[in-house]
């Protein structure tokens, strides 16, 4: 008998004594019984609620499993031995699902697709353009070509549309990178992450590069990811200045 089977057989044990029934038996209980009085009656109907809400949610293992604080994305290096590179190109979501079927996601966070892309992005092998629907997308930039990620038209329902390649030398670069993406990944979310920029913002934003602010500090200043700051940055028409982006680049060079 499972957990949830004990726990059924509790609830239905219980609905029924609190309806005066023997669960035995099947027999009504005699008035006499204490099962019988208001105030018991009363508590054993809670008691059964509490049951039925911990079977909807699977049982005490899984309440519990909800509770627990999950650790953050690693691989040990005997789970990384048995990373390998696929010769046919492949997308980042491929990469990251191979990563995380090499963990238990009942005890560890999962690696995310957008760690992957802000390691590429930071490192100059892609950069965020806007599309006509008003979305962004993230394409390779010639760096990127150059190690090996491509473009490729596909057909959705939708339409058409673009996905990123990665060749094995493209796969690679991020398997030999993993420390640094495992690092990205376990970066706290920041504050304004998804929230639309105000006009305020946008001026204010506007001023501080102009006073040749690094890109870090713009990152902090306005509690959003360095892909935020520099996406926005580009649309507005701005150009980081040589020593922040060489900064960057420099604190983020993958080879």
């Amino acid at each position: 008998m499972t957990e949830l089977d004990r726990l059924r057989q509790a609830h239905d044990d219980l609905f029924q004594l609190a309806n005066g029934i023997d669960p035995l038996t099947g027999q009504e209980l005699p008035a006499s019984d204490v099962i019988q009085r208001v105030q018991v009656s009363r508590c054993l109907f809670f008691t059964c609620d509490i049951l039925r809400q911990v079977i909807a949610q699977g049982g005490l293992s899984q309440s519990k499993k909800g509770k627990k604080k999950k650790l953050p994305f690693s691989l040990p290096p005997e789970a990384r031995a048995g990373l390998e590179c696929s010769d046919p190109p492949t997308t980042i979501r491929h990469i990251c699902q191979r990563l995380n079927d090499l963990i238990d996601p009942e005890q560890m966070q999962r690696m995310k697709v957008t760690s992957l892309t802000a390691f590429l992005t930071r490192s100059g092998l892609l950069y965020q353009q806007e599309v006509p629907n008003g979305k962004t997308q993230k394409l390779p930039t010639p760096a990127g070509r150059s190690l090996g990620l491509a473009t490729e038209t596909r057909t959705g329902q939708d339409g058409p549309y673009t996905v990123v390649t990665y060749n094995r030398t493209a796969q690679q670069l991020i398997l030999d990178n993993l420390d640094s993406i495992i690092a990205i990944n376990a970066e706290p979310l920041h504050e304004n992450q998804g929230k639309p920029w105000t006009p305020e913002q946008d001026a204010q934003l506007q001023q501080l590069a102009a006073k040749n602010v690094d890109i870090k500090q713009l990152s902090d200043t306005f509690k959003r990811s360095r892909g935020a700051i520099r996406s926005r940055l580009e649309k507005l028409g701005i150009a980081l200045t040589p020593a922040s982006s060489m900064a960057e680049e420099e604190e983020n060079l993958p080879f």
